[in-house]
């Protein structure tokens, strides 16, 4: 599945060494991309591509559904 990316977040990590983190906000307003992840993909592998540039490779650790979808994705 392709979803175009409204916003990426910084790639995050804390100090104790937890695995790096990116928010990435997905354009929700009619809908369509509740109606792909309503059935959250928990796991399933993402990659963040910006001009053919792969910026972000990992798996999707959570999916909040609204105006703007929001996904943290994990290394």
């Amino acid at each position: 599945m392709v979803l175009e990316v409204l916003e990426a977040g910084a790639q995050r990590s804390t100090l104790g060494g937890e695995v790096p983190t990116m928010s990435v906000s997905i354009d929700n307003a009619r809908g369509e991309a509740a109606a792909l992840l309503s059935v959250p993909p928990l796991r399933a592998r993402a990659t963040l591509v910006s001009g053919g540039t792969t910026v972000f490779s990992g798996r999707v650790q959570s999916v909040a559904l609204a105006e703007v979808a929001v996904l943290i994705l994990e290394i």
